[in-house]
């Protein structure tokens, strides 16, 4: 008889999420237990807008339990995610998700971790080798960093954007029709906030494979539960 697993996600936002954990619900073992932490949580607006970004810092953006989005800049939320992956291994967690796709360095854990951006851009790159890829990001100023992180894993990359938390059907549409004339070999859906519905509406208007970074994340993680 198989032990029930608990997993730990820790999401750069706030807790709960409920755009993200019935989907990731799917992909795990049945009865698989969830402990969601996240980054702003209990923090107030003032102290939210402190982690905002400034000159020469990495923008990331995340969903608030009131539906909203904040941004942040990742160098700023680093301690506060090393402390919450503490916290962590007091709940006796067999894993941890950083629900989020951008690039972290490795943070101290003696539970495994998984980092979408690593795993993400190994999946592509095992898919396609090389060649030009479309992503969509949710905000403008995501593009550079968005080229450099890709340009790390070997792949070229024209970058667009669509929010998934300010979400327009017509901006989806927008990013897929801007992308959808370059010789690219997929568009990835570059943030763990895009949904399978959204995935679905880009699919509807390109011939290209177009990649949920949720999902990618979510089915690897249940093979090692």
């Amino acid at each position: 008889m198989n032990m029930v697993k608990t997993v730990g996600v820790i999401t750069i936002g706030q807790t709960p999420r409920s755009d993200m954990i019935p989907a990731i619900r799917d992909f795990l073992p049945k009865d698989t237990k969830i402990i969601e932490k996240g980054v702003l949580d209990g923090r107030s607006e003032l102290e939210i807008l402190g982690f905002s970004p400034e000159l020469g810092q990495t923008t990331l953006i995340s969903r608030l339990n009131n539906g909203k989005s904040a941004v942040m800049a990742k160098e700023k939320i680093l301690p506060i995610i090393q402390s919450l992956i503490d916290d962590l291994h007091q709940d006796n967690v067999s894993l941890i998700i950083l629900a989020c796709t951008g690039k972290f360095p490795l943070f101290r854990s003696n539970i495994p971790i998984i980092y979408p951006d690593y795993l993400l851009n190994h999946v592509v790159k095992g898919l396609f080798r090389e060649g030009l890829m479309g992503v969509i990001v949710p905000l403008p100023e995501q593009a550079e960093s968005i080229i450099h992180k890709w340009k790390d894993a070997g792949m070229t990359t024209i970058p667009e954007t669509c929010s998934p938390y300010s979400f327009e059907e017509t901006d989806m549409i927008k990013a897929i029709k801007q992308l959808d004339p370059y010789p690219i070999k997929a568009i990835v859906l570059d943030c763990m906030g895009y949904t399978e519905e959204m995935k679905m509406l880009a699919q509807s208007y390109t011939t290209k494979p177009v990649l949920l970074s949720r999902n990618i994340i979510y089915k690897t993680s249940a093979e090692i539960l």
